[in-house]
């Protein structure tokens, strides 16, 4: 179960990057040198996988009183594709045989 919580904590690090970069005022409580912890109210198990996580860093963390910052992540949205006007290109498309 691990890997999987390590995944969904990438991804949620993810967004959080791409949500921050379109509400960079959300980062104005949150310290520099802060470690965050995502916490899901839908999914318990993540939350305290991440509350260890977080935990076990500190154990070896090379600052004294690093502050954790708690992050609630909400919701995410539905995944879906960026792409725009893909196209399915002919064999002899320069492109392919370029």
């Amino acid at each position: 179960m691990n890997d999987l919580f390590l995944l969904k904590y990438e991804e949620l690090l993810t967004e959080f990057n791409r949500y921050v970069m379109e509400h960079p005022s959300f980062l104005k409580d949150i310290p520099n040198n802060a470690l965050l912890a995502f916490v899901d109210h839908s999914d318990l198990e993540f939350s305290k996988f991440n509350r260890e996580r977080i935990t076990n860093y500190l154990e070896h963390d090379d600052v004294m009183n690093r502050p954790i910052v708690y992050i609630d992540i909400g919701e995410l949205a539905p995944i879906h594709s960026r792409l725009k006007n893909p196209r399915i290109l002919p064999k002899n498309s320069p492109l392919v045989t370029a």
